[in-house]
């Protein structure tokens, strides 16, 4: 496990960059449209179309405690 700095967070957010499939909503996860690699899952809106990608595993930087999936589209475009 690594748990690196989501950029655009200034230095706020952390996500596992060896996350998988397991370490994520299995509904949301699972599916044709979704893929996960580094940490990271991209998928298209089903109804409306468009690619999102989530980390899939975060926390606040320094602690210990997971806080689920932090959207990457909206930290890319900080």
């Amino acid at each position: 496990m690594a748990w690196v700095t989501v950029p655009g967070s200034n230095g706020i957010w952390e996500y596992d960059n060896t996350a998988v499939v397991t370490d994520t909503y299995p509904d949301s996860a699972d599916g044709a449209n979704s893929v996960i690699a580094n940490g990271i899952r991209t998928y298209t809106k089903p109804d409306v179309g468009g690619t999102v990608q989530v980390y899939i595993r975060t926390r606040k930087a320094g602690e210990t405690k997971e806080r689920g999936e932090l959207s990457k589209t909206y930290y890319d475009n900080q």
